[in-house]
Protein backbone atom coordinates (compact mmCIF):
# COMPACT_ATOMS: atom_id res chain seq x y z
CA UNK A 1 0.00 0.00 0.00
CA UNK A 2 2.81 2.42 0.90
CA UNK A 3 4.68 1.50 -2.24
CA UNK A 4 1.58 2.40 -4.33
CA UNK A 5 1.21 5.78 -2.58
CA UNK A 6 4.89 6.52 -3.17
CA UNK A 7 4.56 5.56 -6.84
CA UNK A 8 1.51 7.84 -7.26
CA UNK A 9 3.41 10.71 -5.62
CA UNK A 10 6.35 10.18 -7.99
CA UNK A 11 4.02 10.09 -11.02
CA UNK A 12 2.26 13.28 -9.89
CA UNK A 13 5.60 15.03 -9.32
CA UNK A 14 6.84 13.99 -12.78
CA UNK A 15 3.58 15.18 -14.32
CA UNK A 16 3.80 18.55 -12.60
CA UNK A 17 7.40 18.94 -13.72
CA UNK A 18 6.26 18.28 -17.28
CA UNK A 19 3.39 20.75 -16.92
CA UNK A 20 0.69 18.06 -16.83
CA UNK A 21 -2.09 18.29 -14.26
CA UNK A 22 -3.26 14.95 -12.92
CA UNK A 23 -6.76 15.89 -11.83
CA UNK A 24 -9.93 14.02 -12.80
CA UNK A 25 -11.22 16.80 -15.09
CA UNK A 26 -7.96 17.55 -16.84
CA UNK A 27 -8.27 14.78 -19.43
CA UNK A 28 -11.39 16.28 -20.98
CA UNK A 29 -9.92 19.80 -20.87
CA UNK A 30 -6.91 18.69 -22.88
CA UNK A 31 -9.02 17.08 -25.63
CA UNK A 32 -9.58 19.20 -28.72
CA UNK A 33 -12.90 21.05 -28.63
CA UNK A 34 -15.41 20.12 -31.32
CA UNK A 35 -15.42 22.58 -34.22
CA UNK A 36 -19.06 21.66 -34.99
CA UNK A 37 -21.85 23.97 -33.89
CA UNK A 38 -24.30 22.16 -31.62
CA UNK A 39 -27.86 23.42 -31.17
CA UNK A 40 -29.71 21.93 -28.19
CA UNK A 41 -33.50 22.20 -28.29
CA UNK A 42 -36.67 20.85 -26.70
CA UNK A 43 -38.06 17.74 -28.36
CA UNK A 44 -40.96 16.25 -26.45
CA UNK A 45 -39.88 15.81 -22.85
CA UNK A 46 -36.17 15.70 -23.69
CA UNK A 47 -33.42 17.98 -24.94
CA UNK A 48 -32.12 16.93 -28.35
CA UNK A 49 -29.08 18.14 -30.27
CA UNK A 50 -28.56 19.01 -33.92
CA UNK A 51 -25.01 19.39 -35.22
CA UNK A 52 -24.05 21.88 -37.94
CA UNK A 53 -20.70 21.77 -39.72
CA UNK A 54 -21.38 24.01 -42.71
CA UNK A 55 -22.14 27.70 -43.08
CA UNK A 56 -25.53 28.99 -44.15
CA UNK A 57 -28.95 30.07 -42.93
CA UNK A 58 -31.17 27.41 -41.40
CA UNK A 59 -34.90 27.80 -40.78
CA UNK A 60 -35.89 26.43 -37.38
CA UNK A 61 -39.11 26.20 -35.43
CA UNK A 62 -38.14 24.99 -31.98
CA UNK A 63 -37.57 26.05 -28.41
CA UNK A 64 -33.81 26.31 -28.03
CA UNK A 65 -32.15 25.35 -24.77
CA UNK A 66 -28.58 26.39 -25.60
CA UNK A 67 -26.09 26.58 -28.42
CA UNK A 68 -22.39 25.69 -28.44
CA UNK A 69 -20.75 27.66 -31.28
CA UNK A 70 -17.74 25.42 -31.83
CA UNK A 71 -15.48 27.12 -34.37
CA UNK A 72 -18.32 29.18 -35.87
CA UNK A 73 -19.87 32.62 -35.42
CA UNK A 74 -23.33 33.83 -36.38
CA UNK A 75 -26.67 34.51 -34.78
CA UNK A 76 -29.89 32.91 -33.62
CA UNK A 77 -33.12 34.73 -34.49
CA UNK A 78 -36.14 34.22 -32.23
CA UNK A 79 -39.85 34.69 -32.92
CA UNK A 80 -39.86 38.18 -31.36
CA UNK A 81 -37.43 39.25 -34.12
CA UNK A 82 -34.48 39.59 -31.72
CA UNK A 83 -31.10 38.29 -32.90
CA UNK A 84 -28.73 36.69 -30.40
CA UNK A 85 -25.17 36.94 -31.71
CA UNK A 86 -22.44 34.41 -30.94
CA UNK A 87 -18.74 33.99 -31.65
CA UNK A 88 -16.37 31.02 -31.86
CA UNK A 89 -16.32 28.68 -28.85
CA UNK A 90 -19.13 30.46 -26.97
CA UNK A 91 -22.05 28.74 -25.29
CA UNK A 92 -25.28 30.75 -25.54
CA UNK A 93 -28.19 30.03 -23.18
CA UNK A 94 -31.53 30.23 -25.00
CA UNK A 95 -33.73 29.09 -22.07
CA UNK A 96 -36.52 27.56 -24.21
CA UNK A 97 -38.25 30.92 -24.90
CA UNK A 98 -39.13 32.47 -27.28
CA UNK A 99 -39.14 30.07 -30.21
CA UNK A 100 -36.00 29.95 -32.39
CA UNK A 101 -36.88 30.63 -36.03
CA UNK A 102 -33.49 30.95 -37.73
CA UNK A 103 -29.87 30.01 -37.24
CA UNK A 104 -27.27 31.85 -39.29
CA UNK A 105 -23.78 30.35 -39.40
CA UNK A 106 -21.15 32.64 -40.91
CA UNK A 107 -18.66 31.40 -43.50
CA UNK A 108 -16.10 33.87 -42.13
CA UNK A 109 -15.53 35.21 -38.64
CA UNK A 110 -18.49 37.58 -38.08
CA UNK A 111 -17.76 41.32 -37.87
CA UNK A 112 -19.04 41.49 -34.28
CA UNK A 113 -16.41 38.95 -33.24
CA UNK A 114 -13.37 40.94 -34.45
Amino acid sequence: MRRMAKLMTMIAAAGMAAGIALTPGSASASQAASTDLKYYYECGTSICVKTYNNWGSYGLNSYGDHLYAGGWSGYVKVSSGKKIYFCDWQTIQLQLEPKVTELFVSRLKASWCQ
